[in-house]
């Protein structure tokens, strides 16, 4: 990791596979002071900044911002991205930069070696990565600045990502690293789910169990390997779903910030705030009262052959997370 200055942005920035709580994590620390939930940034290249003609082929509403406004249009974004643009003035206008490109050809698995391999402080000699993370150093400083925020709470989740690499100029990251059992990553992400971020007649895809748990192991190794860059702190799904006070005031502490009275919350339940994040689970858009409980349908819903694959693949893990081999639940028969 870069040694950091005085001034550099506190990042808390979320590791893990999807489906693992963090779309709800990162909501809830969003409503911490002094905390800002930009959802998922990476979204915000490749999704948000890109036509819609471009993503579907067709013309379709604009990709939304958490607030439920076409991103490109939510005064927030407007005018971090108007900041951002006077904050890294050789990409300005960041929306017409292409820094969907560079992150295309920098945040991909086959790159994963040569990411860890970089040096960080924006002067890689790898142009893309470059680009890359000076775009995104721009974003993180003009959202301090717009909102008056101290943390910026990024769930991106990749864990090669720049940021999470400690590879991205001006930037003080700590890792929180999400862990769910992986049968039940598996059975969500078989799950029908609307999308509510870009069309409301669509649905997000869903995955076989091999492909998911594949991810999952993949995701958690690398994210082990980037606990020997620097302190990554681990989040249990069902912690953080029985006892989610304990759990922001232990991040809050990471990051070396106070977690406030906890108002919005109580055991079980928060009222949420609407958020501006730029893209993540399509609960991104919640706002109001909503019920925080452990999702364990998995358990008796998830498929025989599934829950078996799962357990093969995520064997390797499933120990180091605590996690039990035979899981509890009667299965359905295979699909």
């Amino acid at each position: 990791m870069a040694a950091h200055e005085p001034g550099d942005v506190k990042v808390l920035f979320l590791a893990g596979k999807g489906r693992s709580g963090g779309t709800l994590l990162a909501a809830l620390l969003g409503q911490l002071p002094g905390f800002f939930n930009i959802g998922e940034l990476n979204r915000l290249w490749d999704w948000g900044l890109v036509s819609d003609s471009q993503r579907f082929g067709s013309a379709s509403s604009d990709y939304r911002c958490g607030c439920g406004e076409p991103l490109q249009a939510c005064p927030t974004w407007r005018a971090i991205l108007a900041r951002a643009d006077q904050l890294a003035p050789e990409l300005a206008p960041l929306a017409d930069a292409g820094i969907d490109r560079d992150q295309a050809a920098v945040v991909r698995w086959s790159q994963t070696a040569r990411l860890f391999r970089a040096r960080p402080g924006g002067h890689s000699g790898w142009r893309e990565l470059d680009r890359y993370t000076a775009a995104t150093s721009a974003v993180y400083r003009a959202i301090t600045e717009v909102t008056g925020a101290r943390v910026v709470v990024d769930s991106s989740r990749l864990p090669i990502e720049p940021v999470g690499l400690g590879l991205v100029p001006g930037v003080d990251v700590k890792v929180t690293q999400l862990v769910r059992d992986p049968r039940a990553v598996v059975y969500s992400w078989k799950r029908l789910k609307r999308t509510a971020d870009y069309s409301d007649d669509e649905y997000m895809p869903r995955f076989s169990a091999s492909y998911t748990t594949a991810s999952w192991l993949a995701r958690n190794v690398v994210t082990e390997a980037v606990r020997r860059r620097g302190p990554v702190e681990v989040v249990q799904y069902d912690d953080m779903a029985r006892e989610p006070a304990a759990v922001l005031r232990h991040l809050a502490a990471f990051v070396g910030e106070p977690a406030g009275d906890l108002e919005f919350l109580t055991s079980d339940r928060a009222v949420l705030a609407p958020t501006h994040t730029s893209g993540g689970n399509p609960n991104r858009m919640q706002s109001g009262a909503i019920k925080i409980a452990p999702d364990d349908e998995w358990r008796h819903g998830i498929a025989a052959r599934d829950r078996a694959v799962a357990t093969a693949i995520a064997l390797p893990l499933l120990h180091r997370y605590g996690l039990p081999i035979r899981s509890a639940g009667t299965a359905t028969r295979p699909e």
